[in-house]
Formats: C-alpha cells, structure tokens, sequence
C-alpha cells in the first residue's frame, strides 16, 4: 500500500512538479542565457564606438596640439635666428610635456632634422634622418601646391585653417600617429616665404601608455596596441593611408551579462521548493542590471555630446540642436538666430601664462556666456577658442544683437588667472533664419561670413550677416554694429 501510494503520489503530484519545475528552471535558464548574450554584445559595441571615438578623439587632439605650437610668431623668429635650443625646448620637450608627443622634429624642405626630441629628451638630429623616412608620404601631401596654397591664405588671414598632413604609419617599427605642418606665423606679421618653411613633426607612439590612457578614459579593461588581431577579445583595426592594417586596438570585452548569468545560476539550482522566489529575484536582478547599462550608455551619450574641458556642448550636440531648430521654426519673419564667436587674444594668454591658464579662462568665458542665456538656448564649444549660441524662438533682429552686445560686455571685464589678470575680447558673427538663411549649412555659413566680417573691422565686436559684399567703409559700416558697451571696452579695441 504504501509502494502504491508512493507510486500515485509520485504520479499525480511529483512528476507534474518536477517537470514544471524543469520547465520553469530550463525556460528561465534559456532567457537568462539569450539576456546575457544580447547584454554582452551590447557591452562590446558601446565599447567599440568608445574606442573608434578615443582614435578619432587623439587625432583631433595631435591638430589642435600642432596648431599651438607650430603657429607661433616666437618660433618663426627662433627659427630666422638660427636658435635650434630654443625650438627644441619650446616645440619638442613642451610637446611631449604637454600633449605627450613622443617624437618631434623640425625638418627643412630637404627633411634634413634641425632638432629632434624622443621622449622630452633632445637627440642627436643627424641619428634619426632615417627614421624620417617613414614619413615620406606625409611630407609629399604637406609640401603639395594645395598645402602651399592653404598657407598661403593663413599667412594673408583669408583663411584660420592650418594645413597639415596626418595618418597612422609604422614609425621605427612601431604603429603610431605622426601628423606634419609647415612652420607657420600666428599673427603673419613674419611668416616665411610659402614654400620655404621647416616642417615641424609630431608622432605619438601606439604603446602600452596610450592604451592605458585610454583605459582610464574610456573606462575600458587592459586596453593594449597588437600586431595581430586576438581570438577572443573584440579589436578595432588601425588602418593607415595606403588601406594596409599596421595595428589593432584590443581590450578586454565588458560581460555584464555572463557574470549575471554566473551569480544568478546557482540560487536557481537551490530547490524547485523556491523557484517562483527564484525567477522573481532574476527578473529584478536581471532589470537592475538592464538600467545599469542604460545609464552606461546616457553617460557615454554624455560624453559623446560635451566639451570635457568646459562641460558646454560639442560640435556633435550643435549639429544636432541647430538641425530641430530650423526644423521647428516658423517660416517667414526671423524666428532663430545663430552666434559664431571667436575670442580675441586667446593665444597670448596661452603663450604667456601656459595652457592650464588657457583652459581656465575657457572654462570663465563659458560661464559668463552661459549666465546670460535662456534656458531654450544652447552654448557650446565648436574647438579650441571658438564657440556658437543657438537662439531659438526671436521676433527680430534686434534680440539677436542684444545678446552679442552683452556677451561682448561681460568677456570685455578682465579675467582673473590665479595670481594673474587677463584681457581678451570677442568677435561674434551673427546670422538668422528663415528670413536670411534656410537649412542649418547655409545658417553656419553665413554666421561664419559674418565673423570673418566682424575680425576684420576691428575686433571685439559683432556683425550682422548681409547678402551684400562688403566692399566699402560704408557698406561696412552699415552692417557692423559698435559692441563697446564701455569705455575701457573702446580703449582695448
């Protein structure tokens, strides 16, 4: 009897349990798996955006390095005066101080090194002609007549942008960053004869420093540089001009997922007596880290929208915003306005009281724009000094320069550095839509004409975009407006 009843006990209620346990146990199992894998390769895509940003991040960051030392009026005068020491110390050994440059040359037009620093040391110039070889590309494109013609519209201030040849090569067998620039007057009042100008090197090794600045950056794990792609572990392939892979960029893959999947796995195993208890726990466990990883990725989204330095938005959340902007706006009457500005006397700053002083006065001048918008418009740093407000939501012309008047006003007010004390001003360009412009490109580039326009009146004050060429004083005078809010403000101009 009790063999019979153990028998229909075990039929009617422990197998139909066990079994609906099983089911419960392999089903949650399987969801636990399929959750984990597609939160693992979640984890790994971010991660690799993250570090095709941090590539892309280092090659901005070589140009905007190059163009503060390689466009300076000292070093041209350095460099007339034959004062190698001079160069090396304030081009080569800062570069690396500063920006972490491991080799530096400056080369003449037959790329014959006039100094050479590895490492913040300076070395013997004539011990590292061959390396330079490396390079040849690179000095063809820079010394090409489009090059020359670039520097040639520095040089004569029709054009900011400097020209410069960059790519990833192997350097001493070593993958590496190396970007070239012709030496260059700042304010070019003594440029050399285009075509005639040293070539100043930069090269930033791909080593286990940079991978480990990354690291901790990026928040990646044992991040490293490889010469072939590893089995296990994701890579992103550096790629060099001529298509050929030279280096890959590994790391170890974040699995939020598998350890989930590990943590959770033996509570599961724990009794079919408490398994409801058990999928509830997971469920929750399993949304908690779902949130988590949404968080990760609103904070890389942060990241990827925002100026480190300042804190204000980049030019990716400008593109971004001025796009909804022209695509809300009410057609007819000017209803959007687009500031361009640009600081003046930015430079001397960082020449005379060193770049943390620079970054400062940055960070000050975003807080006082930022402290005269409204909350519907949007500041943000397009790179290096300059900077766009976004102004949604005017009836005319006159709010527009309203604002450019007062943000002249509050940068014209000396900035304190520490123990110095720093005068600068701005130059803003100011264009509007729909009544001017009719997409965000035309916006920006009438906003950019109308900066052009206000630099070249004066300085320090702004102008209002007008279709018309400004050929005469008074056709100038027509459309720039006079931004000195103050006497002293009129004196610095």
């Amino acid at each position: 009897m009790q063999s019979t009843g153990a028998r229909h006990f075990s039929t009617r209620f422990l197998l139909p349990v066990t079994a609906a346990a099983a089911i419960t146990v392999v089903a949650v199992t399987g969801f636990l798996i399929w959750s984990a894998q597609r939160i693992d390769s979640d984890a790994v895509a971010r991660e690799m955006r993250l570090m095709e940003r941090a590539l892309a991040e280092e090659k901005h960051q070589l140009v905007v390095a190059q163009e503060e030392l390689g466009a300076w009026d000292e070093a041209v005068d350095a460099y007339n005066d034959g004062d190698v020491a001079w160069l090396a110390d304030n081009l080569g050994v800062s570069a690396y101080q500063y920006y972490t440059h491991n080799r530096v040359y400056l080369t003449d037009r037959q790329l014959k090194p006039l100094f050479a620093v590895q490492d913040g040391g300076q070395v013997p110039a004539k011990a590292v002609a061959g390396s330079l070889a490396a390079l040849q590309p690179l000095f063809e494109e820079i010394a090409s007549v489009r090059m020359q013609a670039a520097a040639s519209a520095y040089n004569a201030g029709v054009s900011d942008r400097i020209p410069s040849a960059m790519a990833f090569t192997l350097f001493e067998g070593e993958p590496a960053l190396a970007g070239i620039m012709p030496l260059l007057s700042y304010s070019g009042e003594n440029a050399l004869p285009v075509g005639t100008e040293p070539f100043y090197v930069s090269v930033i090794l791909l080593d286990d420093v940079l991978a480990a600045y990354f690291g901790d950056q990026y928040l990646v794990d044992a991040p490293a540089f490889s010469a072939t792609r590893p089995d296990q572990d994701p890579a992103l392939p550096i790629i060099a001009d001529d298509g050929t892979t030279i280096a890959w960029l590994t790391w170890q893959a974040d699995r939020p997922g598998a350890r989930l999947l590990f943590q959770t796995l033996p509570a599961l195993l724990g009794g079919l007596a408490i398994a409801a208890i058990i999928v509830g726990l997971l469920l929750r466990t399993l949304r908690n880290a779902l949130a988590q990883l949404e968080a990760e990725r609103e904070e890389a989204r942060h990241r990827a929208l925002h100026d480190p330095l300042t804190g204000l938005g980049n030019r990716s959340l400008f593109h971004a915003r001025l796009a909804d902007s022209i695509r809300t706006m009410p057609r007819g009457a000017p209803s959007l306005a687009l500031l361009a500005l640009d600081l003046d006397r930015f430079k001397q700053v960082n020449d005379t009281l060193g770049h943390q002083a620079g970054d400062d006065l940055l960070r000050q001048v975003g807080n006082r724009i930022s402290a005269l918008l409204r909350p519907e418009d949007t500041l943000v740093r397009l790179g290096g000094d300059e900077f766009a407000v976004i102004q949604p939501g005017i009836t005319s012309h006159a709010q527009a320069e309203s604002l450019a008047r007062a943000i002249i006003d509050a940068l014209t007010l000396p900035v304190h550095l520490g123990a110095a004390q720093a005068q600068i001003g701005t130059s803003i360009g100011i264009a509007t839509a729909p009544d001017l412009a009719m997409d965000a490109e035309e916006l920006s580039r009438f906003a950019d004409d109308a900066l052009y326009r206000a630099k070249n009146g004066g300085r320090n004050r702004y102008c209002l975009y007008s279709p018309e060429p400004a050929n005469g004083a008074a056709q100038l005078d027509e459309r720039l407006r006079d931004s000195f809010a103050t006497p002293q403000a009129a004196r610095s101009a």
